[in-house]
């Protein structure tokens, strides 16, 4: 029943948001303290660097907040709720990415970094909200299939790498949140309604 109601699956989401809460407050308060928060030793400018990396986590928790308010407030097909999380995870990925190249880029005395963290991150965050296009397209084809394959291989190895060993309590607690919305993500997409919409193995 947990798994009937797509709507379970917000609470975890709504976890992550919390987390990433708690990596922006670390980010800011480490802007005073050198003993609040471990950062590289080419950063130039700690404070700064602190505030743009606490910013980019700020900004991530606020859009997974609204997918995770759109998820719990309504309800949604399977298919419907893979589109969102994947829209989520391509604004993060390119928004944070966008402000940690910034700070690697401004702050730090490998600017080369920052070039290189950007384009892989633009780049990344394309790719995905491609693929949560795709998905969204109401159109079955071979680029409808690909993606279900992406998905699936991307989805699991998200499952292997929730599994290996944490360094931190924080670690533990954001590799469990990965788990299970990767146990949810392979549950939607491999469900018979999901694969006939995306055309794959009917």
């Amino acid at each position: 029943m947990f798994l009937q109601d797509t709507r379970s699956i917000g609470l975890v989401f709504w976890i992550v948001v919390v987390l990433m809460l708690f990596d922006a407050a670390v980010m800011f308060a480490g802007m005073a303290s050198i003993d609040q928060v471990n950062i590289p030793d080419y950063v130039t400018d700690r404070s700064m660097y602190c505030l743009t990396i606490g910013v980019g986590s700020l900004l991530y928790a606020v859009i997974y907040a609204k997918n995770a308010h759109d998820v719990m407030s309504r309800k949604m097909t399977r298919v419907e709720v893979v589109r969102k999380y994947l829209m989520t995870v391509g604004l993060c990925t390119t928004a944070g990415g966008v402000l940690w190249a910034l700070a690697e880029y401004l702050f730090t005395d490998q600017p080369e970094n920052g070039l290189v963290i950007a384009v892989a991150t633009i780049v990344a965050g394309a790719v995905i909200l491609s693929i949560s296009a795709v998905v969204a397209n109401g159109k079955k084809g071979p680029a409808k299939k690909v993606a279900w394959g992406i998905l699936l291989v991307a989805f699991a190895v998200m499952a292997v790498c929730a599994l290996l060993p944490a360094e931190n309590y924080w670690d533990y607690a954001k590799n469990i949140s990965h788990l299970l919305i990767a146990f949810f993500m392979l549950a939607f997409i491999t469900d018979f309604e999901v694969r006939k919409e995306m055309g794959v193995g009917c």
